[in-house]
């Protein structure tokens, strides 16, 4: 039997293509503010179903999606970049403090203020070179997320500092996070599980300095020599 043009309810399509796009809402990650936006669209799409009984169901159905596919598309657009599931600096941090799996890199054949471990063109620095009490003790190389990212582990006169260069494009600052300006660098610094976290982008990627027992001066020394 055909729908009563004057009956309040949507129909069972109607009702899906609703279903579909509160699916949506539920599983993007979309800002506050446009998930509010999507449900006003929702809502004045349910309440003109009455009218719309008139038109032909495919006519309807095509229009119900085609304002889903908007309402997805942007959505998208509007997530950071990375979006759910890329790398964070937590996950490089975690790599810094991590106990390193291969030989420390040997020092530079052409420059001794740099060691042979590298990615993306950034070579990890040599801070023996300036303090002779600190060296490399170990590296590390590891995928997190779909990213490349290489550790060198340093240690000094207060305990170990690893340092995690990841790969490709940068990582987001983690929110509150203490900003510093030093030596031309935007450095971010956070606290997290008891170790302190400092991160600052370089050549386009993102750089980590993590470590235990250093402290926020320590670790400005280390990125501002990078």
């Amino acid at each position: 039997m055909p729908p009563d043009p004057g009956d309040p309810r949507p129909d069972a399509d109607t009702e899906a293509v609703g279903r579909a796009v509160q699916a949506a809402m539920r599983t993007v990650q979309a800002p506050q503010t446009l998930r509010v936006r999507l449900a006003e669209q929702q809502e004045r799409s349910q309440a003109g179903a009455a009218v719309r009984r008139g038109l032909r169901r495919p006519a309807v159905l095509a229009g119900a999606l085609g304002a889903l596919a908007v309402a997805l598309a942007v959505v998208l657009i509007a997530l950071p970049a990375g979006g759910p599931g890329a790398p964070s600096v937590a996950d490089a941090a975690a790599l810094a403090l991590s106990r390193p799996d291969a030989p420390a890199p040997a020092v530079s054949a052409t420059d001794a203020r740099l060691t042979r471990a590298e990615i993306g063109g950034i070579a990890f620095p040599n801070y023996g070179h300036v303090w002779p009490n600190w060296r490399a003790t170990g590296a590390r190389y590891d995928d997190v997320g779909d990213r490349d990212a290489v550790t060198v582990t340093y240690r000094g006169p207060v305990g170990d500092v690893g340092y995690t260069i990841v790969g490709g494009a940068p990582l987001a600052v983690p929110a509150g996070a203490r900003h510093l300006r030093r030596g031309g660098l935007d450095l971010a610094v956070v606290r997290r599980d008891g170790a302190t976290v400092m991160t600052w982008r370089l050549a386009g990627h993102t750089c980590v300095l993590a470590s235990r027992t250093a402290g926020v001066a320590q670790l400005v020394r280390f990125a501002t020599l990078s």
